[in-house]
């Protein structure tokens, strides 16, 4: 198969070419962006080169991805990147706001499943990551695998945690358990619990990361989509992707993206609410929870009280003050109507353009952003 087609991203493209059409509340976009505008920020490309494919190591715009889809940074300020085209997995080292890439495991084009250390590994799309607390191990959301991976990041050794290689649902330990395309991660504060967005059976497991126990936290499975709120079975979901946990370990934010919705689920009693969007209408509006309006968020990552929202179809940065449950923009501009700027320049507020932000992470106070479809990976510095 000539992967220079992308036969990876259709779900990615179907996304893109989907978002022109007219949502609600979008007349007043560019006067309510302004409205509701973060801080002055400056947006920069810091590895690859835009719409440049390829696998090259190197230093900033020498280095090449293929439609990079996740992004974690680690205690260190290494940032771990799932090359998803590529079918492998990248570290950038941070020096003077230029990155240095490095590839860790699996191999270009090799769409395979296979535990080893380094390119003896290979993975199928993987797209969500999360890093131990101890910066030790990287997690994996190993999506067409439809299994969960681990790489110890001393040996870059990569195994094989839980699910198998057909598409089920059922909990379990380990391969006993099924995944349907997981595509979102999240690790608890004391490294003992992951969370997974378990994307094509619209449903958000946990795995106990000492037994390997997988359970369903809530959602009703791939037959069953839906926007309801409710406590574990009864709450509905429609692909959601990535996963955000707050610092005190008690609360789980879900972009549920084809939903345009972000969602919240209380850990200690499953039950899930809808924070901001409306559910099934796109939109760029910003403004308090039920009044604001996304197109199909990806990836989520959280700052104390910041929720930042990869608004992927919207070309946007989104940021979701907790405290207040507003939404503001914080980078990527929309013209009136609701129409995305898309592009790849860098630059300060407005001046700086996404493509399709897949994406997001953060450290010290820096945000690092796959630019999917663009090839790119992007700071966001305020």
């Amino acid at each position: 198969m000539n992967k220079s087609k992308h036969p990876k991203g259709r779900g990615i493209r179907s996304i893109k070419t989907a978002a022109v059409a007219v949502s609600l509340g979008i007349g007043m976009t560019l006067m309510a962006g302004q409205a509701f505008q973060a801080q002055a920020v400056s947006l920069k490309t810091i590895a690859g080169s835009f719409h440049e494919r390829g696998d090259n190591d190197g230093n900033g715009a020498s280095a090449r991805f293929e439609f990079p889809q996740g992004i974690v940074a680690a205690p260190d300020g290494s940032i771990y990147v799932a090359d998803t085209g590529n079918d492998m997995i990248r570290k950038i080292t941070m020096s003077s706001g230029t990155g240095t890439v490095e590839t860790i495991a699996g191999v270009n084009h090799h769409a395979r499943f296979r535990d080893g250390a380094g390119a003896a590994a290979r993975f199928n799309n993987p797209e969500g990551l999360a890093i131990s607390p101890d910066g030790k191990t990287l997690y994996v959301a190993d999506s067409r695998n439809n299994r969960i991976r681990k790489i110890d990041l001393a040996t870059k050794t990569v195994s094989t945690l839980a699910g198998h290689a057909f598409a089920s649902g059922n909990d379990g330990i380990g391969d006993h358990a099924g995944f349907a395309q997981p595509r979102g991660l999240a690790i608890s504060p004391d490294g003992k619990t992951l969370y997974i967005g378990d994307s094509g059976n619209n449903m958000i497991r946990k795995m106990d990361l000492t037994t390997l126990q997988v359970t369903t936290l809530a959602g009703q499975g791939a037959l069953v989509p839906g926007h309801a709120d409710g406590v574990g079975t009864q709450a509905t979901f429609l692909e959601p992707r990535g996963l955000a946990i707050s610092p005190d370990g008690q609360i789980l934010y879900i972009a549920d993206t084809r939903n345009h919705l972000i969602r919240k689920l209380v850990l200690a009693t499953n039950s899930v609410s809808t924070l901001a969007g409306h559910p099934g209408f796109p939109g760029t509006l910003n403004g308090p929870g039920p009044d604001a309006y996304f197109y199909d968020p990806m990836m989520l990552a959280i700052d104390g009280n910041k929720l930042y929202v990869c608004d992927a179809a919207n070309a946007d940065l989104r940021l979701i003050d907790l405290n207040s449950d507003t939404v503001s923009t914080v980078a990527g501009a929309t013209i009136n109507g609701g129409v995305p700027i898309k592009g790849r320049e860098d630059g300060d507020g407005t001046l700086g353009h996404f493509e399709f932000p897949g994406a997001v992470t953060i450290y010290h106070g820096v945000l690092y952003v796959t630019d999917t479809p663009a090839d790119t990976i992007r700071s966001v510095s305020f």
